[in-house]
């Protein structure tokens, strides 16, 4: 009866996606070229993070800094994107989390997206950050 369970549960368990997980340098205001294949047909094809100017004004209509990254569906089906990062000084502190991906629909087979992720809370250290860590969960 165990065994009958065990396969049972076995054949129902949801598939687990791989995650792509890599660290990069943080470099403000700048388009980081990445194109890395992150599993599942979907690729990691640039990461930027937008800052307020250096004269304090927003860099842009809305104003907190943001991430911008785009992501490329090289598959034929549609994908779910999760994605997740977080940012560190010059000695180890994490000083700005950021995370978002797939609302609502899958990221069609072909077809590249820029997902425009907020940084709020912790962020007054942000321009003091040296590297960043970036996951990329595409799902099925």
């Amino acid at each position: 009866m165990v065994l009958v369970g065990a396969l049972t549960l076995g054949i129902f368990a949801p598939a687990r996606a791989e995650t792509f997980s890599k660290a990069y340098e943080f470099q403000p205001n700048t388009v980081l070229q990445v194109n890395a294949d992150v599993g599942n047909g979907v690729r990691l094809d640039s990461v930027e993070f937008v800052l307020s100017k250096d004269d304090g004004s927003p860099a842009g209509l809305f104003a907190g800094p943001k991430v911008k990254v785009t992501v490329s569906n090289l598959a034929e089906s549609g994908r779910k994107i999760g994605i997740a990062l977080a940012v560190a000084d010059a000695e180890n502190r994490l000083v700005a989390v950021a995370s978002g991906g797939t609302k609502l629909f899958p990221l069609r087979g072909g077809r590249q997206i820029v997902y425009t992720l907020d940084i709020d809370g912790v962020m007054n250290e942000l321009p003091r950050g040296t590297a960043f860590r970036i996951s990329v969960e595409p799902r099925p």
